[in-house]
């Protein structure tokens, strides 16, 4: 267990600053632009829209149902499918090291690169938004959104590590899951939303937020989990993941084509 912390953490420091001058962190810092960049439009062009209503609607349906997933998708996929791209994941398993630490160095690095991003670009949306007209936000916006995008982006670059170790393609079949499969389900009706992330993070807003989220079609309608137990789902579903894939990796063959 000690000699699988160490080379977590060694993997952690490498992969954290090599995040920071990949290109991947271009494209993951210009999809995380585009949720401020909207509601600053919005809150400049619009006269009839106030700061809450365009905090929660661009929070709520841009921001968590598509920039969350798409982010974690693309910087969460790299964990080990970046190694197996690369054709370094022999070298690294040519050493006497636990391949369980690959996986969880390396997805701990994107979950504090995630975190930055995810904050600061919640951050810059809310202020865009509050140059709206209106009042001025009240934290029963703000918290319940910055929890939620944050959750999510652990939830997602979780499982979509993970995926990696599974498929050669993770990027493709995330893609497919984030919007085929949990876009589909989490807007069908009674218990069908249960079985994606997305219907947790919203119960996280309604367990946190104020009557203000209601005014997003649908939420009112809904009928979502107590906060409680949505965190702990998302808990056990982002520990089980990491698990499945530290189970994984060790026992997989990584076969190079060439």
């Amino acid at each position: 267990m000690l000699l699988l912390l160490r080379t977590s953490a060694l993997l952690f420091r490498t992969h954290l600053a090599r995040l920071a001058w990949s290109r991947r962190t271009l494209v993951c810092a210009l999809l995380a632009a585009l949720g401020p960049l909207v509601a600053f439009l919005i809150a400049a062009a619009s006269r009839k829209t106030n700061a809450s209503e365009i905090a929660v609607h661009v929070g709520y349906l841009l921001q968590l149902q598509v920039i969350v997933p798409v982010l974690a998708l693309v910087a969460g996929s790299a964990a080990v499918a970046e190694e197996v791209e690369d054709r370094t994941i022999t070298f690294l398993f040519s050493r006497p090291l636990p391949r369980a630490s690959v996986l969880l160095g390396r997805w701990s690095a994107i979950l504090v690169f995630l975190t930055v991003l995810l904050a600061a670009s919640t951050w810059l949306l809310l202020a865009a938004a509050g140059r709206a007209k209106g009042p001025p936000l009240d934290d029963g916006i703000r918290e319940p959104l910055l929890a939620a995008v944050l959750a999510g982006g652990a939830v997602y670059s979780a499982l979509f590590a993970v995926l990696g170790v599974f498929v050669r393609s993770p990027v493709i079949v995330g893609l497919g899951y984030a919007f085929a499969i949990e876009g589909f389900l989490a807007n069908m009706p009674a218990g069908t939303q249960s079985l994606t992330i997305q219907y947790y993070l919203r119960s996280m807003i309604a367990g946190l937020g104020s009557s203000q989220w209601s005014a997003v079609e649908g939420f009112a309608s809904t009928s979502f989990e107590p906060l409680p137990r949505a965190l702990t789902t998302l808990s056990i579903v982002l520990v089980a993941a990491l698990a499945l894939g530290a189970w994984r990796i060790t026992r997989r063959e990584f076969v190079l084509s060439s």
